[in-house]
């Protein structure tokens, strides 16, 4: 019997290609969170986010999902052009409860030395995990932080960002394989493990088909 269990959600819930498909038409936009969270566990919440939500958003968002329900929150280092350092701050204290980690999902980009030092302030004080693609917190948080598994670059990790539409279910479960095969060859196999889903195109109804697949493999 397996004992891992994989969480599985998608890279944010407001998706215009999701209304009338997923999201019923009479559904006020407020409460789409509630109805993704009676379908997926956990979400990663884009940095784009900031640019139209607040304080009090999020604590609609908060009371909006079950208690197993986990934020992750994406972070770039352009991001404090939209959002200050305290008002970030701000919203994830009110997301602490249920909030999984901080991603950095771009192995690429370049942070000022200030930026880093406002993300590594922030992490230090919510005692946050973090996942990042990149090598640029290694060696100022050690056992917090964790990589970004891909299936181009297939490290062990507890976290997975998958790029696909989810349309071929054989691909699907190819992926899931890779990642707990990396995931068993790491030092320490995690009891729970995330799968985040992002394409442009991902239907709900997919990313529910996946969740069968992930059920139907022991997961």
């Amino acid at each position: 019997m397996k004992t891992l269990k994989i969480q599985l959600g998608a890279y944010g819930w407001q998706h215009a290609h999701w209304l009338n498909r997923f999201y019923p038409e009479d559904l006020p936009e407020d409460w789409q969170l509630l109805y993704y969270s009676n379908e997926f566990n956990s979400v990663l919440v884009p940095a784009a986010y900031w640019q139209g939500h607040t304080i009090d958003d999020c604590v609609e968002w908060i009371g909006s999902v079950h208690e197993d329900f986990r934020f992750f929150v994406e972070c770039r280092g352009d991001m404090f052009a939209h959002i200050s350092k305290q008002a970030l701050s701000a919203v994830l204290q009110v997301l602490q409860p249920q909030l999984s980690a901080l991603v950095f999902p771009d192995a690429k980009q370049v942070m000022s030395g200030q930026v880093k030092q406002d993300f590594l302030d922030i992490i230090d004080l919510f005692g946050v995990d973090v996942c990042s693609a990149g090598d640029g917190f290694d060696s100022q948080l050690d056992s917090r932080v964790g990589g970004v598994w891909r299936d181009t670059a297939s490290e062990a990790s507890s976290f997975a960002l998958i790029e696909d539409n989810l349309t071929d279910l054989r691909v699907t479960r190819a992926l899931v394989e890779q990642f707990v095969a990396a995931l068993e060859s790491g030092e320490r196999s995690p009891e729970i493990a995330t799968i985040i889903v992002y394409h442009p195109q991902l239907q709900a109804e997919d990313l529910s088909k996946f969740r069968a697949v992930l059920d139907f493999m022991g997961y």
